[in-house]
């Protein structure tokens, strides 16, 4: 199973990605926070993810997942993406 994991530093201008399979890191990415909800789209859709964790401040975090799902419907119409916030 794939999926996405992040650690959402609001004060951080890079945030890391990483891109799991079965347990293991495949890929890691760093991404500007300002273009982040993009980055997600395109990554799940180049590894076939469904599943995103982001770990951090529930709040902040709530903001961001309403930007992915916009991003994700007005690229896709649909939403295939499965969000799950981690209090971190």
């Amino acid at each position: 199973m794939k999926k996405i994991v992040s650690v959402i530093k609001p004060f951080v201008v890079n945030q890391n990605v990483f891109v799991y399979e079965d347990g293991n890191k495949i890929d890691v990415l760093s991404v500007p926070l300002n273009d982040i909800q993009n980055i997600l789209v395109n990554t799940a859709t180049q590894y076939e993810v469904t599943d995103i964790e982001l770990i951090g401040s529930k709040k902040y975090l709530n903001g961001i997942v309403n930007k992915i799902k916009e991003t994700e419907m007005s690229q896709y119409n649909e939403h295939k993406l499965n969000i799950n916030i981690i209090n971190g």
